[in-house]
């Protein structure tokens, strides 16, 4: 029984880390540092973000149209936000997109 709820217990953690990188944020960088948290913090604010969350009902994830628009538009923001920071350089194309779920 103990072995079970461990095993249940890691699977979510295992869940949760995934979300963190995965979904829509999948194509934006997993980077560290000041400049990138900023720059996901300001995705994440987005006004063209946040409509998308408010016409998917909370959730665009869930709505596949929306989260394909999601998948290019935020690494978009997050790439023009960290040429505007300094932190990577005018002309820098964007990463190639990741394969996500």
């Amino acid at each position: 029984m103990t072995i079970r709820l461990n095993a249940l217990a890691l699977a979510g953690l295992l869940g949760l880390a995934g979300c963190a990188t995965g979904g829509v944020w999948a194509n934006v960088p997993d980077q560290s540092g000041p400049d990138a948290s900023a720059c996901r913090r300001e995705a994440e604010n987005n006004p063209r973000y946040k409509l998308y969350g408010e016409m998917g009902g909370g959730n665009a994830a869930n709505m596949e149209e929306m989260r394909q628009e999601l998948l290019v538009l935020l690494p978009q923001l997050y790439h023009a936000c960290m040429i505007r920071r300094g932190a990577i350089p005018p002309g820098t194309p964007l990463p190639p997109p990741r394969v996500t779920f």
